[in-house]
């Protein structure tokens, strides 16, 4: 026999063995199989919905499962699916519940977008599109998997909060981009400087659809030089030329904990309505750069050097 024949026999049994042992492993790691046939979900399983004010700024959605049955369970696979956002969150990680037990997840929530791009009148249709949370998992005491779906709770309104949002930053865009600068704008010194935040507004260069910025508001951190919010009462339609809106700042308090305690402050809220109808606020955070730079200028103006 040749000697590379006789080493492919030998090596064979060897090859065998070590697929089955990738296999064992494999079924040790897997999670819970899907079952054919299922088990409902178990009784007192319910989720909801939330979002913390971190949550926001990161763009991220919360999950909030409860077991309020008598066993543990284990739960392989989550489903969140918001029609009105277009969006299908998902999160694969085993949760392990034990009895009146709860847990929050945090899912990452796509982009700004808006399923009912139209009118605002759409938006309401989009809320006819209930939520779901769709479970995949076992109950420590019964021999099968179960699945079910269920329509979250939502006590803060969280999902037409966001999908309001969206929606009203989808119309926006439609017509117009607001950006903040990438720099702050500053003259003088010491108490005596001041600054300004420039705000450019870039309408589209076609299309349809109108835009009004009625004010900005001051946050727990800035304010108008002249008062607490800017009122402006601008209007932009497609083909406009673009506009640099500058904001004169000053900071809003001068007390020591200013800053160390500052989360949304270098974030202005803009007061807009759109031609299809949709009214609200829209945030634009502040660039890193931009950011510090607001820092050193309240620090500078309140002499908390």
């Amino acid at each position: 026999m040749p000697r590379a024949a006789a080493a492919r026999r030998r090596a064979w049994p060897a090859l065998v063995a070590a697929f089955a042992m990738l296999g064992a492993l494999a079924a040790c790691s897997a999670p819970v199989i899907d079952d054919p046939d299922p088990l409902p979900l178990p009784a007192g399983l319910s989720a909801g919905v939330q979002q913390g004010r971190l949550d926001v700024e990161a763009r991220r959605i919360v999950v909030h499962l409860e077991n309020a049955g008598p066993a543990p369970v284990s739960i392989t696979w989550v489903q969140l699916e918001v029609p009105a956002l277009g969006a299908v969150l998902e999160y694969d990680d085993r949760v392990e519940l034990s009895a009146d037990d709860a847990i929050d997840l945090r899912l990452e929530l796509p982009p700004p977008g808006c399923a009912a791009v139209g009118d605002a009148a759409a938006d309401a249709d989009a809320d006819a599109d209930e939520p779901l949370v769709r479970l995949r998992g076992r109950v420590e005491t019964d021999p099968g998997d179960f699945a079910g779906e269920l329509t979250p709770d939502d006590p803060f309104d969280t999902l037409p909060r966001i999908v309001a949002g969206d929606c009203l930053e989808s119309s926006v865009d439609e017509v117009a981009t607001i950006a903040m600068p990438e720099h702050l704008r500053v003259e003088g010194e010491g108490a005596a400087q001041r600054a300004w935040i420039d705000v450019t507004v870039d309408p589209a260069p076609s299309g349809a659809g109108s835009l009004t910025i009625s004010l900005v508001r001051g946050s727990t951190l800035l304010g108008n030089e002249a008062g607490t919010d800017w009122p402006l009462d601008l209007a932009f339609a497609p083909g406009d030329a673009p506009v640099v809106v500058p904001l004169a700042v000053r900071p809003a308090r001068c007390d020591p904990h200013v800053l160390a305690d500052d989360k949304r402050g270098t974030i202005l809220a803009f007061v807009v309505a759109t031609g299809d109808g949709r009214t609200g606020l829209i945030d634009r955070p502040s660039s890193d750069a931009l950011k510090a730079e607001l820092y050193d200028y309240v620090t500078e103006r309140c002499g908390l050097q």
